[in-house]
């Protein structure tokens, strides 16, 4: 409708132009006027000229007026020209991208199911060592039943429950060596399929020292700050800014209520330990439990915890493995004592490396009989860590 209304709007102006410069062109004739000095039949074909070139004008004037589409034909068609030939461009690039992105996606697919592949092998393989440790174990019992009836057969019995210990204890490693390799699949499929590693199964996210006996007012106070602290621990893991105040940490409402019972009936000083429930990548909440345990004095500073001899003249003796084996008979005493251990490790403290090589160079040096003997380095209570002061000396 508005091209029709134009259309007619232009035929009419045209007319009236027309009409008015015949008009005018009839008089200057009749009257025989002249402009510039020509004759008035020149003077008469100016006009109409000139009256024909203000019809075009107007005409091209009102459709820039009255239409935005017309002015940018007329006055904007090269601009347009170039902005299709930058998106032209823009897109081929875009579509080259998004090639590359398909091509990488398609990379990514093939190594989880690369990844799945293997957990599925991993798994059967575990499936496969536990049942031949079930039926190694039933095997054990038809033997140590049989040892028991039968006293003449007692020598051969020792040596196939022996074998068959043996045996079984291969393949607990065998298991335990798949679970981990299980975990190691799993997290490296976590990564591949949403993200970074946060927290594996069961490790510990906070440990804090909580005091028993008081109000119920300061314990959910004591409560508040190991939520909190926890949550700080997680965000600092991440190199999350504290101020952000985002929630990784979630505790079930009986865990906290169970903690707050246990800080109500107890005395004295309680280790509490919060551990991650599951693997947890960067962008999931991490789901803990708490460990409440009552934090007492295991060693008193200066107190003896280990104490071996080695004779450091026997060849067969390595200085590094006999210090490992020490420092590993060090953790199982302060276990046994009640320090609680890692976890993942299993370890209840850490030597520095320094600490390590100038033990053993000194052995070294010493050589013969050796007494080496570790010591308390501070109070050592059930959180531990164990930190070690040792002396070395000849026999």
């Amino acid at each position: 409708m508005f091209g029709i209304r134009l259309m007619f709007l232009l035929a009419v102006m045209g007319g009236i132009i027309a009409f008015i410069a015949d008009k005018l062109g009839s008089k200057i004739g009749k009257k025989k006027l002249s402009v510039f000095g020509l004759r008035p039949h020149d003077t008469s074909v100016l006009l109409t000229v000139l009256s024909g070139v203000l019809i075009s004008l107007l005409s091209v004037g009102i459709l820039a007026i009255s239409s935005e589409s017309a002015r940018t034909a007329l006055f904007g068609m090269e601009k347009l020209q170039k902005e299709l030939s930058r998106l032209t461009t823009e897109k081929t690039t875009a579509e080259k991208e998004y090639d590359k992105a398909m091509n990488a996606l398609k990379e990514k697919n093939e190594a989880i199911a690369d990844l799945d592949k293997k957990i599925q092998e991993a798994n059967h393989a575990k499936s496969a060592a536990e049942e031949s440790l079930k039926n190694a174990n039933s095997h054990l019992a038809e033997v140590r039943g049989q040892y028991q009836a039968t006293q003449g057969a007692l020598v051969n019995a020792q040596h196939e429950v022996h074998s068959l210990t043996e045996a079984r204890n291969k393949l607990n490693e065998d298991i335990k060596n798949l679970k981990q390799e299980t975990e190691a699949l799993e997290r490296g499929l976590a990564v591949m399929r949403g993200g970074q590693m946060m927290y594996g199964s069961g490790e510990v996210v906070f440990t804090g020292v909580l005091q028993a006996g008081r109000s119920e007012e300061e314990n959910l106070k004591q409560v508040k700050w190991l939520l909190d602290s926890a949550n700080t621990a997680a965000m600092n893991r991440i190199n999350l800014d504290p101020g952000s105040k985002a929630n990784l940490v979630w505790v079930p409402e009986e865990e906290s209520v169970r903690l707050l019972q246990i800080l109500n009936k107890a005395k004295g000083n309680v280790l509490v330990r919060m551990r991650s429930l599951a693997n947890t990548v960067i962008g999931q909440p991490v789901l803990c439990a708490i460990e409440a345990i009552p934090n007492r004095l295991i060693f008193k500073n200066g107190e003896k915890i280990h104490q071996k001899q080695f004779n450091m003249d026997e060849k067969d003796k390595n200085p590094d493995q006999l210090f490992v084996e020490f420092l590993k008979e060090v953790n199982e005493r302060s276990v046994k004592a009640g320090v609680l251990p890692d976890p993942l490790t299993g370890k209840v403290g850490n030597m520095s490396a320094v600490t390590m090589v100038e033990t053993v160079n000194k052995m070294q040096r010493m050589g013969g009989k050796l007494l080496l003997t570790a010591y308390a380095d501070g109070e050592i209570t059930t959180a531990g860590p164990v930190q070690l002061r040792l002396k070395l000396e000849r026999q």
